[in-house]
């Protein structure tokens, strides 16, 4: 709907004037002629259809409604002149990414060094599970899971989901009858961590993976849910249970042998990670030298 507001020239006038209670003093502020001010007092004045100055005597006086309304325009145009002193403003090489907290954790720190040397400027992060949240946020681009239906904006495939069941030697060692040829037959469901999928992202889950392997997935009030996924791993490398793993975000733990990957690799297809972005931020020199940094690291 439109706003029913009086010509802002005329208010900035009129605030002047009204501060001042003389129109020769709020055209110098204004940096205009007297009449200009007097003009615009005047189609104000119309428009309210209401006198805000008494001009009987030798010096303009506000009126009732002239003071009613100075208070009001005063208190308005104050709280403008803070707003746009403290608005936040972003340097032109400034590159703000954005992600989930485990991709953030387990895929772009370790980028983190090739990330900076593609770039003279600021490079910046925010964090947040919940991708309307990134789209929100004041980011040049965000990595998210995609199940390949996404169509809006520019985009650039990272990584397709390659999912593995994960445990500790440690867990391995004392749950024998866990059987990695037979994990659908093995797995108990009191062992099974979940990262669950609460903004329906796509995440393989548990239920996902059941479903996958032609089998029913045990009640879900019988496993765990641990909404953060590098806390979740962590808990299996001390032998908590089994998760499931994505390659990409598990190859550190996999490297220092803190955790195997069991079975065969599984996923479905289209289904992966990738860096979204607008057209605007890709006309800007620090993020393209970004994107090409991520787009170099996974080629």
């Amino acid at each position: 709907m439109r706003r029913k507001l009086p010509p802002l020239n005329a208010l900035l006038a009129f605030d002047a004037a009204a501060r001042s209670e003389n129109f020769t003093a709020a055209a110098r502020e204004l940096n205009v002629a007297q009449p200009a001010i007097s003009r615009h007092i005047a189609n104000l004045e119309r428009w309210l259809d209401l006198d805000l100055f008494d001009r009987s005597g030798s010096v303009p006086r506000l009126t009732d409604a002239g003071i009613y309304l100075a208070d009001v325009t005063s208190g308005v145009f104050d709280r403008i002149e803070l707003a746009v002193e403290t608005v936040p403003r972003r340097r032109s090489d400034e590159v703000v990414i954005g992600a989930s907290f485990g991709i953030m954790h387990m895929w772009l720190m370790p980028r983190l060094t090739k990330m900076r040397a593609a770039t003279t400027g600021i490079l910046n992060f925010v964090t947040a599970d919940d991708y309307a949240e990134l789209a929100r946020a004041q980011i040049d681009g965000f990595i998210r899971f995609t199940t390949g239906e996404e169509t809006s904006g520019l985009s650039d495939f990272l990584f397709p989901e390659q999912c593995y069941v994960l445990a500790s030697p440690e867990f391995l060692e004392a749950h024998p009858e866990l059987d990695a040829e037979d994990l659908a037959g093995t797995l108990r469901p009191e062992w099974l961590l979940d990262h669950g999928d609460p903004y329906d992202a796509g995440w393989m889950t548990w239920t996902i993976w059941y479903a996958l392997h032609g089998r029913q997935a045990p009640d879900p009030h019988l496993w765990r849910e641990v909404r953060s996924y590098p806390a979740m791993l962590d808990m299996v490398t001390h032998g908590e249970g089994v998760a499931i793993g994505s390659v990409g975000l598990d190859d550190e733990y996999i490297k220092k042998g803190q955790l195997r990957r069991l079975g065969p690799v599984f996923g479905r297809p289209k289904h992966g990670y990738q860096l979204s972005y607008s057209k605007e931020a890709l006309e800007r020199p620090a993020f393209a030298n970004i994107r090409k940094a991520l787009l170099d690291s996974v080629a």
